[in-house]
């Protein structure tokens, strides 16, 4: 997979690099069960066409720029995961744009033309409540009439688990109210942490966010082998092993996050 990075001063250089290529578009944190099925669309009419499978996504989120600052999302997924998932995905072309206030105030046509007509997109896949332009004026069958029909779209319907909404959202809730167990239905597989235990504490190798303070039954993934554990999450984002060895702890790990307990001892006598 090609990575390409997007601002406004390197547009028409990305312009005369184009391919034509069949698009996903949206913001795709956590990459989750909805925005698999959205990819897998776009992957299945790339296909069909024999061209290749790209996905357009931003950075950074653009709740950050709109709020000036003033509200800040955490991640659900770094850049190199996101990449490594997208990868798995069978997507061909990673388009990663700059979102800035500049770009916030794009009118839907010329984000059409800049950003999907001149990359050659032919066709567009986004889910059922994507927008796009200033103030997310636009809905994604517009694309259709801002590209003066030179693209078609699929939209996706909403993907839910008993009801609610498949998001990014849901996801972080769940996370803020240590319901991690749920997320599985969410993300297709558990949340996971990349963390170095220093001997004291994990410290996070990327900055992600991190469930509620609590005490958390996981799963540390390791090169060669999987180990069961009990962690605490304070209040202050610091991760400590309950009853450490540090003999298993050298390297860095994966942390799966399986569920929030009590304590270890509740844990041990209800599994």
């Amino acid at each position: 997979m090609k990575t390409i990075l997007m601002n406004a001063k390197n547009l028409q250089t990305v312009h005369k690099q184009a391919t034509p290529c069949v698009m996903a578009l949206g913001y795709f944190d956590g990459v989750h069960l909805g925005h698999q099925q959205v990819i897998n669309e776009a992957r299945e009419e790339a296909n069909n066409r024999g061209l290749p499978l790209a996905v357009m996504s931003f950075r950074p989120h653009p709740i950050n720029v709109l709020s000036g600052g003033k509200r800040l999302v955490p991640h659900l997924t770094t850049f190199s995961e996101k990449q490594t998932i997208l990868a798995e995905l069978g997507v061909d072309l990673f388009y990663l744009v700059e979102f800035t206030p500049d770009f916030a105030k794009l009118l839907p046509k010329q984000f059409v033309q800049d950003y999907l007509v001149n990359l050659k997109v032919v066709h567009a896949v986004a889910g059922f409540d994507f927008s796009y332009g200033a103030k997310g004026a636009a809905k994604l069958n517009q694309i259709v009439d801002d590209s003066d029909h030179k693209i078609t779209v699929t939209k996706v319907e909403c993907h839910d688990y008993k009801g609610e909404k498949i998001s990014s959202t849901a996801i972080r809730q769940r996370l803020s109210s240590a319901n991690v167990h749920e997320i599985y239905h969410f993300l297709g597989k558990d949340y996971t942490v990349k963390a170095m235990w220093n001997g004291r504490r994990f410290v996070q190798l990327e900055k992600k966010m991190l469930p509620a303070s609590g005490i958390y039954e996981v799963e540390l993934e390791f090169i060669d082998h999987y180990l069961k554990a009990f962690i605490l999450v304070h209040t202050s984002g610091h991760i400590k092993l309950l009853e450490p060895n540090v003999d298993l702890m050298k390297g860095s790990t994966i942390i799966h996050w399986l569920k929030n307990v009590k304590s270890p001892l509740a844990s041990l006598t209800t599994s």
